[in-house]
C-alpha cells in the first residue's frame, strides 16, 4: 500500500500548523463579578420571564453578548478559564460529589448536631423547598440563616476559584477526604469561608456540576464563536475550543468539524426502516455490505504515537481506557493490538463483546465490563483461567496518520484496515462482511443469523461515508423479529406513580417535534428557561422492578414528588391522559427506565387513559438507566416507528379476515356495548342466586378442559334464581347486587376494573351450584379486583390454597399437590402466599419445549410449571411462539445448533419486508427463563435467558 498518510510523522504535526494561542492581557476578574455580570442577570430574567415574554429571548441575547464583550475588552481572548465555571457539566475535571455528599458538609461546617431538625431540613429539601428552588439556593438559604456575610474574606478571583476546583478533584481522586468526606477538604472549607452566599450558590452548582444556564448553552457558544456548538460535538473539550475558537472572526472549515484523535466524537448510527428487502437493496444502490450486528457495547479506539498512548470511548464519550488499557505494553485488549510499523495513529470502530474461552461463543450483552475486571484479575497470576474476556470487533477505520477518513467510501476503509493491522483471534479481530447485491442474500443472510443466534444484520452502502453524529438511509439495521416483543426495548422517564405494596409507576415519552437528528439541539434545551421539550404519559410498569430498583427510585427521588388533587404539573412539562397517578414528579428530577414490552395497545379506550394515545401491553421494567437523563429517553417519533412495524402483522391478518367473510361480519357486526347474551327463559330450580343481577362477559374454561360458552353461564344463573343484563348503560345504584363475571382479560374487563368494578372469574358460579349454598369468594375466584377485596379472601384459605369454609374436591387436591411439589422441586422449599402470583403470566404463550433427553425429570417439570401458569404445550415447533430448551448439560451445543437451525427453517420466509410480524420466529430461552418467572412472579425479559 506504500507510506501511509504522508511520507512522514512530521508531514502531519509540524510547527507551521499550529495556531496561534489565546492570551489574555489582564488578570481574571473576581469569581463575584461572573456572578453578578452573568449568572445573576441571567437568573433574574427567568424569575421575571412572565413578565417580560417573549421578550425574554431578546434579553438572554444580550446579557451573553454584553458578557462576552465585556471579558474580550477587560481581559483577554482566552476564555477557557471562565468557559469551564460556565459550563461545569462539560469540564473534565471529576468531584464526585453528589446531593447529599455536600448537605453532610454543609451540616458539618454549621457545627449542626446530627439528626437536628435542620440537617433533616436539609436532607429531605426537595420537600420544603418552593417551585424553581434549587438545591444551592436552598442550602445558601440555610447558611444566611447561621452566618453573616460580615467581616474580613479573601477576595476569590476566577483563577483561584478554578485552582480550588482542580485541587478538589485531586482529592477526590486521591481518596483523601475520610469518614467526614467532603468536609475533610482544604479545597471546599477554603471557599466556604471566603464566599459570599451569591458565591456560594453558583459554586455549590459547579461542584455539583450542575446546568447553571440552563438551556442557554448552545446561544451563549453561538454568541461566542459561530461554529463553537458544532465544534464543541466534535471535540467534547473546553479547553480544545477555547484554544481553536478564540477569534469570531477566524471559521472554521468542513475539515475542521470532524475527528480529532484523542477526543471523542458521536458515531455514525444505523437507521431501522420498514421496507422490503428489494426496496433495501434499492436504496443501498444494490451494492452493499453484511456484517453482522454484535451484541456488545459500541467502542472507538484512539491510537496516538506509536501506541504509547492509546483510549477507548463508548458511543457516549465514556473513557473505559481503564478496563481496557491505556498502551501496548500493558492491558487486556491494548497489548494485542499489532499495527503496521509506519501507522503512527488512527481511530477505530468497532463492537466490544464478550467471548466465552471454554466454549468459544460470544455472549448475550450485560457482562462486557465485567469481564474485562475478569480478564485484568486473571492477568495477575501467571494461570490462565476459564472464564470470559472482552473481545474487541473492529469494522471501520475512520482516522490514519493525520487524515480523517470519514469522507472515503466505505469499501475503501475496508481495505486500509485490513492492511495497517493483523487481527488476534478471540480478542482483538476484524469484523467480516459480505458484499451483496440483490435482495436474496439478506433473507439468507438473516437465516443464518437467526440459526447463530445473532442479534441481527447491518446493511451499509458500499461507498458510504462516515457521517459523524448521523443516523441515516446508508446504514440499515435488521433484527430478526420475534414474536409477542415491541422489537426494541425502549427508554422511558418515570413521571408518576400509586403508593402500594407494590408501586405501580407512569412512564412517559417525550414530545420534541423534531426528528432523531435533530435531537442533540434541543437536549441542552432541557433543564434552561427556554424548554421546549415536553413529556407525554405512555404506560405504567411495575412488573420486572426489583425491590432494590424500587429501593433506589425511592431514595434517588425522595421529597421531589407531589401529589396531584394538590396541584398538576404545568401542561408545557407535563400532560396526562384519563389515567392521573396520585403522585407525579419533574422529569429533571426522575429516573429513566429501559422498558420492554409484548405489543402495543392501540384500543381507542384504553389509549385515552395515556396522552400518547396509546400504551403498551405486558410492559416490564428491563433495568434502571442511571447513564441517562429525561432529555435523552425515548421520542414520540420513535415509538411511532417501532410501532409501525409492530402492527404491520395484525392489520394484515384484520383485512385479511375482513376480505374472507366481509359481507358475513358487516352483517352481524354490532354496537360494542351490546352483550350478545341469547338466553331462553328457563324455570327456576333454586333460589341459590335470587336478588343478584349478573353481567357475564366471556366464556368459560373449566379444570377439565372443557369450554361452557356464555350463554351457558347465563342458563345456570337463570335456573338458580339470578338475573341477567345485556349491558351497562342502566345506572350500577339501580341494581341489587351486579355481579361481573369474566375468565378472560378483554379490553371492557380492564375498562370496567379502571371504572371501579370487581371481576368475578365464572368459577365461583359452579363452585356455588355444586355446593348447593353461595359460595364466599377466594382468591381462585378473583378474576381481577380491588386489593382490599383480595386480601380479605386470602383469609379463607391455607398457603396451598385449600378452603377453611369448603370441602376440596378431587380436583382441587391435585392442583394443591402439583403446586406444592413444583415448589418443593424448584426450590428446597415451600412457597409462601402462593396466591400473589399471577397464575395466568404464560397465557399469551404456546411453547415448544424442546429437551436434549426426553423423559428427564427437569422436562417434565418445565411442561407441568408451563401449564399450572396459563401456557399452552405446542407439539410442533411451527406452531410456537417461545422455545424453551431443556439442555442436559451447559455444554451441549451440538443440540441446540440443530435446534436454531430447525428454527430458522421452519420459520423464516425469505424476502418479506423488513419487520413483517408475519414471520417472526421464536426466542430459544434456557430452562432459567422459566424458572426465574415463577421466582419474581412475572414475566421477565427473555433476551435476559437466551441460549447460547
Amino acid at each position: 500500500m506504500g507510506t501511509i498518510g504522508g511520507d512522514s510523522q512530521s508531514s502531519y504535526s509540524s510547527e507551521a500548523n499550529i495556531e496561534p494561542e489565546p492570551k489574555n492581557f489582564a488578570p481574571s476578574p473576581d469569581f463575584r463579578w461572573l456572578c453578578d455580570e452573568l449568572f445573576g442577570k441571567l437568573d433574574a430574567i427567568n424569575t421575571n420571564k412572565m413578565k417580560y415574554g417573549k421578550a425574554a429571548a431578546v434579553k438572554y441575547i444580550e446579557v451573553i453578548i454584553h458578557f462576552i464583550k465585556l471579558w474580550r475588552t477587560t481581559v483577554g481572548n482566552d476564555f477557557f478559564p471562565v468557559l469551564r465555571l460556565i459550563l461545569p457539566y462539560r469540564d473534565v475535571r471529576s468531584y464526585n460529589i453528589k446531593e447529599f455528599t455536600l448537605i453532610k458538609a454543609i451540616c458539618k461546617t454549621l457545627n449542626l448536631p446530627r439528626d437536628s431538625l435542620t440537617e433533616k431540613r436539609l436532607i429531605n429539601w426537595k420537600q420544603y423547598a418552593g417551585r424553581g428552588v434549587n438545591l444551592s439556593a436552598f442550602c445558601v438559604e440555610e447558611i444566611s440563616k447561621r452566618r453573616s456575610e460580615q467581616g474580613e474574606i479573601e477576595t476569590i478571583s476566577i483563577d483561584k476559584v478554578n485552582e480550588k476546583l482542580t485541587d478538589l478533584s485531586k482529592e477526590a481522586s486521591a481518596k483523601k477526604w475520610g469518614f467526614t468526606g467532603l468536609f475533610e477538604s482544604p479545597s471546599f472549607q477554603y471557599c466556604m469561608r471566603n464566599m459570599t452566599f451569591r458565591e456560594l450558590k453558583y459554586f455549590f452548582d459547579i461542584i455539583l456540576k450542575a446546568r447553571i444556564i440552563g438551556g442557554l448553552e448552545h446561544k451563549f457558544l453561538s454568541c461566542w464563536h459561530p461554529n463553537a456548538q458544532d465544534y464543541l460535538g466534535v471535540v467534547s473539550d473546553l479547553k480544545i475550543l477555547s484554544q481553536k475558537l478564540w477569534d469570531p472572526f477566524i471559521r472554521l472549515g468542513r475539515q475542521d468539524l470532524t475527528i480529532n484523535i484523542g477526543h471523542p466524537f458521536a458515531p455514525h448510527l444505523a437507521k431501522r426502516l420498514y421496507i422490503t428487502y428489494e426496496k433495501a437493496s434499492a436504496k443501498l444502490k444494490d451494492d452493499f455490505f453484511i456484517e453482522e450486528k454484535m451484541d456488545g457495547e459500541r467502542i472507538q479506539l484512539h491510537f496516538m504515537d506509536r501506541g504509547s498512548k492509546i483510549r477507548f470511548f463508548s458511543r457516549r464519550g465514556t473513557d473505559y481506557t481503564h478496563l481496557y488499557g491505556k498502551s501496548l505494553e500493558t492491558g487486556v485488549i491494548s497489548q494485542f493490538l499489532k499495527f503496521r510499523e509506519d501507522v503512527f495513529e488512527c481511530v477505530l470502530d468497532g463492537e466490544m463483546v464478550s467471548f466465552d474461552k471454554e466454549r468459544k461463543v460470544v455472549l448475550p450483552f450485560g457482562v462486557v465490563k465485567s469481564a474485562a475486571v475478569e480478564e485484568i484479575i486473571n492477568a495477575s497470576t501467571s494461570i490462565e483461567k476459564e472464564g470470559y474476556r472482552p473481545l474487541y470487533m473492529i469494522f471501520d477505520l475512520v482516522y490514519l496518520n493525520g487524515t480523517s477518513l470519514t469522507k472515503i467510501p466505505l469499501h475503501v476503509r475496508k481495505e486500509y484496515l485490513r492492511e495497517i493491522m493483523a487481527p488476534v483471534p478471540n480478542i482483538v479481530e476484524i469484523l467480516p462482511e459480505l458484499r451483496a447485491k440483490e435482495s436474496t442474500a439478506i433473507s439468507t443472510s438473516l437465516q443464518r443469523a437467526i440459526e447463530m443466534g445473532s442479534e441481527g444484520l447491518i446493511l451499509k452502502q458500499l461507498n458510504s461515508t462516515y457521517d459523524i453524529g448521523a443516523r441515516n438511509d446508508f446504514w440499515i439495521k435488521i433484527k430478526p423479529e420475534y414474536f409477542e416483543d415491541l422489537g426494541e426495548t425502549m427508554d422511558l422517564i418515570i413521571i408518576g406513580r400509586d403508593p402500594g405494596k407494590k408501586d405501580s409507576l407512569m412512564c412517559g415519552l417525550l414530545e420534541t417535534g423534531v426528528t432523531d437528528d435533530q435531537s442533540d439541539k434541543f437536549e441542552s434545551e432541557a433543564n434552561g428557561v427556554s424548554r421546549k421539550l415536553k413529556v407525554l404519559s405512555f404506560c405504567n410498569i411495575a412488573n420486572g422492578v426489583s425491590d432494590e430498583e424500587f429501593k433506589e427510585i425511592e431514595r434517588k427521588t425522595r421529597g421531589s414528588w407531589h401529589l396531584f388533587k394538590e396541584g398538576p404539573p404545568p401542561t408545557d412539562l407535563i400532560e396526562f391522559g384519563n389515567k392521573l397517578p396520585i403522585e407525579w414528579i419533574d422529569p429533571q428530577y426522575s429516573l429513566v427506565m429501559e422498558v420492554k414490552a409484548r405489543s402495543v395497545d392501540n384500543n381507542g379506550a384504553i389509549g385515552k387513559k395515556y396522552k400518547v394515545g396509546s400504551t403498551l401491553h405486558g410492559a416490564y421494567c428491563r433495568r434502571l438507566r442511571e447513564d441517562k437523563d429525561w432529555t435523552t429517553c425515548a421520542t414520540l417519533e420513535q415509538f411511532q416507528q417501532a410501532k409501525v412495524a409492530h402492527n404491520y402483522y395484525t392489520y394484515k391478518n384484520r383485512a385479511n379476515r375482513v376480505s374472507v367473510s366481509r359481507r358475513k361480519r358487516l352483517k352481524v357486526s354490532k354496537p360494542s356495548n351490546v352483550n350478545d347474551l341469547n338466553v331462553p327463559n328457563i324455570a327456576k330450580e333454586t333460589a341459590l342466586f335470587e336478588g343478584m343481577t349478573f353481567y357475564i362477559l366471556s366464556d368459560f374454561l373449566d379444570p377439565m378442559g372443557k369450554r361452557h360458552d356464555r350463554n351457558i353461564i347465563g342458563e345456570h344463573v337463570k335456573k338458580h334464581g339470578g338475573g341477567l343484563i345485556p349491558n351497562l348503560t342502566v345506572r350500577p345504584e339501580e341494581l341489587s347486587h351486579l355481579w361481573v363475571i369474566s375468565g378472560k382479560n378483554t379490553i371492557e374487563c380492564k375498562s370496567l376494573f379502571d371504572r371501579g368494578y370487581d371481576i368475578i372469574d365464572p368459577m365461583w358460579i359452579f363452585d356455588s351450584i355444586a355446593s348447593g349454598s353461595r359460595l364466599k369468594l377466594e382468591p381462585k375466584h378473583c378474576f381481577l379486583v380491588s386489593m382490599r377485596l383480595l386480601e380479605n379472601t386470602k383469609k379463607r384459605v391455607d398457603s396451598n390454597g385449600d378452603s377453611f369454609t369448603r370441602s376440596v374436591t378431587n380436583d382441587d387436591y391435585m392442583k394443591i399437590v402439583e403446586k406444592t411439589n413444583l415448589a418443593v422441586e424448584m426450590h428446597g422449599k415451600q412457597w409462601h402466599e402462593l396466591e400473589d402470583a399471577p397464575l395466568m403470566m404464560l397465557q399469551r404463550y404456546r411453547i415448544f419445549v424442546a429437551a436434549s433427553k426426553e423423559n428427564s425429570a427437569a422436562t417434565k417439570q418445565c411442561k407441568k410449571t408451563v401449564m399450572i401458569f396459563g401456557g399452552m404445550l405446542v407439539n410442533e415447533i411451527e406452531n410456537c411462539n417461545l422455545v424453551i430448551a431443556c439442555l442436559a448439560s451447559t455444554s451441549d451445543d451440538l443440540f441446540l445448533r440443530d435446534l436454531r437451525s430447525t428454527v430458522a427453517a421452519t420459520k423464516y420466509k425469505e424476502n418479506k419486508k423488513i419487520g413483517d410480524a408475519k414471520f417472526r420466529i421464536p426466542r430459544i430461552v434456557s430452562l432459567e427463563w422459566l424458572r426465574a418467572c415463577v421466582m419474581e412472579q412475572c414475566l421477565v425479559p427473555e433476551e435476559d435467558h437466551i441460549c447460547v
